[in-house]
């Protein structure tokens, strides 16, 4: 009696101790998400094709008029030409904005008496500065379009310039003109085969993250 006595606790401990490691499963599922792509835009800058010389003094008959070669070809009192260079922007990214700056190393202070250099920056037939004496930086401020913006209210207002081109175009989208005039009333034979060095002319490219669409972060 005493035997069955313990066969029975036992029987009941072992059932407590494998009730005790027993969990009950309630209903579980699962599933992905895609979490796509993340793809960084561009800004880029150059200069496409080279700069390009022509004779658009107001008194020449043909004119405009190629200048075939500059290093030939010899200014007079009188004069005016253009030299046109196409330059190629691509900005992409839907918070992208940044400044383009002309500028030169020339120091216009250097110019033979009677000349002077000006430029204009032009996108299509619309320029976005013009008159700038060379030597003296200008900026513009450029804007990226918006593909991809679902909300908000881009204000991108004159002078801001939209750029679409999100690679650098085959044509160019913005053109730097440069343009020389001698002054037809330079007297005697001041500056006769005087050199007018124009040096390099810089277009940089930066972006920003102030003005229009943004505010000041703490």
């Amino acid at each position: 009696m005493r035997n069955k006595t313990k066969g029975v606790i036992a029987g009941v401990a072992g059932l407590a101790l494998l009730s005790g490691g027993v969990t009950f499963a309630l209903w579980s599922d699962s599933t992905t998400v895609d979490g796509g792509t993340i793809t960084n835009g561009n800004l880029d800058v150059e200069a496409i094709g080279t700069l390009a010389w022509v004779d658009v003094s107001a008194d020449r008959e043909d004119s405009p008029h190629a200048i075939t070669d500059l290093a030939t070809w010899r200014m007079v009192p009188g004069d005016t030409i253009e030299g046109t260079q196409g330059i190629g922007v691509a900005l992409e990214g839907d918070n992208l904005v940044a400044t383009l700056e002309v500028s030169s190393a020339t120091d216009p202070a250097t110019f033979p008496t009677g000349v002077s250099v000006t430029y204009d920056v032009l996108q299509g037939a619309t320029p976005i500065a013009e008159d700038v004496p060379l030597g003296t930086p200008t900026t513009m401020r450029l804007a990226a379009g918006r593909a991809g913006q679902g909300a908000g209210a881009p204000v991108n207002a004159p002078p801001t310039v939209v750029i679409d081109d999100v690679i650098i175009p085959a044509t160019p989208n913005l053109t730097v003109v440069l343009r020389a005039t001698f002054d037809a009333a330079t007297p005697d034979q001041v500056s006769v085969q005087a050199d007018t060095v124009l040096g390099d002319v810089a277009v940089s490219l930066d972006q920003v993250r102030t003005g229009a669409d943004f505010v000041a972060v703490p």
